[in-house]
């Protein structure tokens, strides 16, 4: 009987062992990962709009002018060629119809090349139906939308 005492006293023993080395580890990591400070917080905050400049000049998608509509229905129609190689149809439709909505913002700023935004709506109007319906087609009307946006593009400049 003392045989059986002593075993179960080892794997008390060897059980509190790593129960006190766990909850050493985990005071460790605790305070490995700090709030930031008062004064580190006010900082993040002040420099928030400089952050937001930095990023728009490195993206110019972010930008809220004609060339960041340009680059956002250039983005838009790439992805949705993405989705379509990828037989992702579902994914492709609502960035068709991103860049649509792009299309029309870009046309509210009255661009010098109206004629060639007004026709890239078009044919995005026809895109979104091949590509709802997976149509053997939907692909070349994609590949004719991502033409339409590099000429307008390389005009825009």
């Amino acid at each position: 009987m003392s045989h059986s005492n002593n075993g179960f006293k080892m794997k008390f023993r060897l059980l509190s062992w790593f129960g006190l080395l766990f909850l050493l580890t985990s005071a460790l990591f605790g305070a490995c990962s700090k709030a930031p400070a008062g004064n580190e917080r006010a900082d993040k905050n002040t420099n928030s709009a400089n952050a937001n400049q930095d990023q728009s000049a490195l993206m110019p998608h972010l930008r809220a002018t004609l060339s960041g509509d340009i680059e956002r229905i250039s983005l838009a129609i790439s992805m949705a060629r993405d989705a379509i190689k990828l037989e992702n149809w579902q994914e492709a439709v609502p960035h068709l119809q991103s860049a649509r909505k792009d299309v029309e913002i870009a046309l509210g700023r009255e661009p010098r090349l109206r004629a060639e935004f007004e026709a890239l709506r078009s044919a995005i109007d026809r895109a979104i139906p091949a590509v709802e319906g997976r149509e053997k087609e939907a692909q070349a009307r994609v590949t004719e939308l991502q033409t339409r946006i590099a000429a307008i593009k390389v005009n825009s400049n």
